[in-house]
């Protein structure tokens, strides 16, 4: 029988989930073996809280994770039936965080409205090589909403291509600077225009869940290590950030801006 693994990972220490040999996908085959099918293709850069990976072996989680690299949890398990396609999710769910320049909110809302739904997203997936892209699929919400500093966008949807987010998320931000209007952005569903729409950075950008309806078998020893991990990330770049606006108040102060 096939088994699913549910996988957290770091996306900024690898050069993204397949092919290259400093992606992720060659470190989970040392440790679960062939691979069978994956959740989901991230770009590099891009992390994961729980993206899958399907073999054809049960293996203890203890024992997978100590066969991992830093930056990789193997934290969930389920078995799946023969036949199982892991790319046939009910909904996966993403979120893009970006600095708040001073970009309107609300334009930004009316922007995300007009790329829900069932469409034909050419102008916003970039195509792998000479291979067909299916380029139509369901986008179940997009929220925008403002904390502090930062803009918060979260993607929900059946699936989503190549770069489909980071190429959704511009196009938004662009919306709330005043580049772009909502109208623009219904031109390029109604009427698609591959290549015309650049990708925002990848680093923004983290898959929170693919949700198949199943129950997992959780590794709470795995869960603890990755959050420890991402908070102590966070607590470094935190830190940094606040050393940056420290030196940035300080040449302030010295009339040189």
């Amino acid at each position: 029988m096939p088994y699913l693994y549910r996988i957290a990972y770091d996306g900024t220490l690898f050069y993204g989930f397949t092919g290259h040999p400093n992606s992720l996908e060659p470190k989970l085959r040392a440790a679960l073996g062939e691979i069978l099918g994956r959740g989901s293709r991230t770009d590099p850069g891009v992390s994961a809280v729980a993206n899958v990976v399907m073999t054809s072996q049960r293996l203890h989680l203890g024992y997978v994770n100590s066969k991992l690299p830093r930056g990789v949890w193997a934290w969930g398990v389920a078995e799946v039936p023969e036949g199982f396609n892991p790319r046939r999710a009910k909904a996966r769910r993403y979120l893009y965080v970006a600095p708040h320049w001073g970009e309107d909110v609300e334009a930004m809302r009316e922007a995300a409205a007009v790329l829900v739904g069932t469409h034909d997203y050419s102008s916003f997936i970039k195509r792998r090589g000479d291979k067909a892209t299916p380029t139509v699929t369901t986008v179940y919400k997009i929220e925008v909403e403002q904390r502090g500093g930062l803009i918060y966008m979260m993607f929900v949807g059946r699936g989503f291509r190549n770069k489909m987010i980071r190429k959704m998320a511009w196009a938004i931000l662009a919306t709330g600077r005043g580049v772009l209007k909502a109208s623009d952005l219904r031109e390029l569903v109604e009427r698609p225009r591959p290549g015309a729409v650049p990708s925002a950075p990848a680093e923004g950008l983290v898959l929170l869940d693919i949700d198949y309806g199943i129950e997992f078998e959780v590794y709470h020893t795995a869960l603890r290590e990755a959050y420890t991990y991402f908070l102590r990330k966070y607590r470094a770049v935190e830190a940094h950030a606040a050393a940056l606006k420290a030196a940035g108040e300080a040449l302030a102060r010295l009339d040189v801006v």
